[in-house]
């Protein structure tokens, strides 16, 4: 038993490692930017709707076992089923909240990271005292 579960730790590593790729941000075009940069919004924003979607359902659980305990008539002891909601709110929504905020991140740090490349294709010249026509020379 114990060399099936580690092979299967072995080949789940090796098949995540395999799934990854990089993209090189710097040698991407003007438009490959701006579908990297509106995946990583959309990402970010799923991060955000899923983080708080886990916290909403914690305190919902929280929330109706505190209900369900003041209403509970039992003898002590005995009232463990009115934490129920609240165990049910807390192994769904904190997963959730978890994963949600590591999309946040990546999302974010994504999103910078297509802005910052997006700069070099910026032509206008930031806080240019001169007025008229202007030739900029790159090499």
């Amino acid at each position: 038993m114990k060399k099936i579960i580690l092979l299967f730790l072995v080949f789940g590593i090796t098949l995540n490692l395999a799934a990854q790729k990089r993209i090189n941000i710097d040698t991407l075009n003007i438009e490959q930017l701006n579908a990297y940069k509106d995946k990583a919004v959309k990402l970010k924003n799923t991060g955000r709707t899923v983080t708080f979607s886990g916290l909403s359902f914690v305190t919902i659980g929280l929330i109706s076992s505190v209900i369900w305990m003041s209403g509970y008539e039992g003898e002590s002891g005995e009232g463990f089923e009115t934490l129920l909601p609240a165990a049910t709110g807390a192994a769904v929504g904190m997963p959730a909240a978890i994963a949600g905020i590591s999309l946040w991140a990546i999302g974010g740090s994504r999103n910078a990271k297509a802005e910052l490349a997006l700069k070099k294709f910026d032509r206008k010249p930031d806080n240019s005292m001169v007025r008229g026509v202007g030739i900029t020379l790159r090499f």
